[in-house]
């Protein structure tokens, strides 16, 4: 269960939390509770074996959630609830887009952080780079995370205008920066052929890294109408490795943990750890062996790494009807519109779990169904160079996004000059909120820890 009492995701420091402001605040376990020890709760999939667990996993818990707790609000303060707000990250953030998409009259605004929004589709590409990952010798240890996370810093930091320990414009990155090439330090980032080390990346590894990197494209059609899952941000993103920051359990945790992915059933998984005394298969390989068990197949014992995600053969109607059910693929938000809705959607450029460019694709869809004018008019789309997936050892998110909803909603203030402090690399700098396409790129002048040295650019 969510904690009542606790802030937005990636929610201010400095800052009331919601409950302290004087909302009404409640929550829900999306339908289901963990069978397992609370280690492993969040990649628990075994509830998927009851159909109505899985549906309210889908979305129906939101409904049946909101309505019980207006009513009990209601009852208890003798007066209707006035407007109500959703907020959530992951598949909270894909939680929020179903609450609008499907209860618009519900829900007067939303904050969507990182969100899982095509959370079937997303399986898929954990389940090519799960197969990828079990190749041999393919599985990167902790030592050739860090030497590629380097390598791209090396490349790519000042591409935004300045050496600050973040990649800023990755779109530059991404299309200049190669590991097969590239260097870190004055040495090759490539291993030389028959050789391996701490300090470099075997062509196996490097083949995993791209499959982690490019799109998923499934032979079948998806109902979406989406083509792919585009595949995660690589080039800059820590997948965990060994930093003496108290952040980085978790970051390696949700990353690509400890254990090369294999055919066993991955259960039993822990948190991992930098010491090895928990150890934890990747995180996203985790997710697609319990949504094939316990979803796909029915069949708790099937290998999922038999299991070809761009050519199911047998399971594809099976995976088809589980994308239409699980995913938030409305994009016409007329009617929350209309009634004045506001979204507002974050996401951290460096996310080892969900891709922002997944994120990006959702918003240049409705801009596509909507307009831009009309799309405007009621979402706003920030990314956020350095930040993982609700925590980074690069950048630790805190935005006040409840004040900025406010504002929309009941004052008719649209979000302007939106401002993201750090909390974890360099305590207390702040980054613009940079409206996608644009990204922060550093002035030429200025204190390099201060957003008002950076302006939001496009090219």
């Amino acid at each position: 269960m969510p904690n009542a009492a606790g802030n937005v995701p990636a929610g201010p420091v400095d800052q009331p939390l919601p409950l302290a402001r004087g909302y009404a605040v409640f929550g829900s376990d999306s339908g289901h509770q963990s069978l397992r020890p609370p280690a492993g709760a969040s990649r628990d999939g075994s509830f998927g074996a009851n159909l109505e667990a899985r549906r309210n996993f889908a979305g129906d818990a939101l409904k049946k959630t909101r309505d019980t707790a207006v009513a009990l609000i209601g009852a208890y303060y003798g007066r209707e609830v006035q407007r109500t707000y959703f907020a959530g990250g992951s598949t909270g953030g894909r939680e929020a887009l179903l609450a609008v998409e499907r209860w618009p009259r519900d829900f007067d605004g939303a904050i969507a952080l990182y969100p899982a929004w095509n959370a079937a589709v997303l399986n898929l590409h954990f389940g090519r780079m799960t197969r990828a990952l079990a190749q041999p010798g393919a599985f990167p240890g902790l030592p050739q995370r860090q030497a590629l996370y380097k390598a791209a810093l090396q490349a790519c930091d000042a591409l935004d205008g300045v050496e600050d320990g973040l990649i800023s414009h990755q779109a530059a990155c991404d299309t200049s920066f190669d590991p097969a090439t590239a260097t870190v330090g004055d040495q090759p980032l490539r291993c030389a052929p028959g050789t391996s080390g701490d300090g470099c990346l075997t062509d196996a590894q490097i083949a995993a890294f791209k499959v982690l990197n490019t799109p998923t494209v499934p032979t079948f059609t998806l109902p979406s109408g989406e083509k792919n899952y585009p595949g995660l941000t690589t080039w800059g993103t820590d997948f965990g490795f060994a930093v003496p920051n108290p952040a980085q359990s978790a970051v390696l945790t949700l990353g690509l943990g400890t254990d090369a992915p294999s055919a066993y059933p991955m259960t039993g998984v822990g948190l991992a750890s930098l010491t090895g005394v928990a150890t934890s298969p990747p995180y996203s390989s985790t997710f697609w062996d319990q949504w094939v068990r316990y979803f796909v197949t029915d069949d708790t014992m099937f290998n999922s790494l038999a299991l070809d995600p761009e050519r199911p053969g047998v399971w594809q109607q099976r995976i088809v009807q589980l994308i239409e059910l699980q995913d938030a693929n409305r994009t016409d938000f007329s009617v929350f519109r209309a009634r004045g809705g506001k979204l507002l959607l974050a996401h951290g450029v460096h996310d080892a779990l969900v891709s922002n460019r997944a994120t990006q694709q959702f918003v240049v869809r409705v801009r596509k169904t909507m307009g831009d004018a009309a799309t405007a008019s009621f979402l706003r789309y920030y990314e956020i160079p350095g930040y993982g997936h609700s925590v980074s050892n690069q950048f630790g998110a805190a935005w006040d996004s409840l004040t900025a909803l406010e504002n929309w909603v009941e004052r008719g203030v649209a979000p302007m000059n939106q401002v993201v402090a750090d909390t974890v690399g360099v305590p207390g700098r702040t980054r613009p909120l940079c409206e996608y396409p644009s990204w922060p790129r550093y002035q030429g002048t200025g204190d390099v820890n201060q957003a008002a040295s950076f302006s939001c650019a496009t090219r």
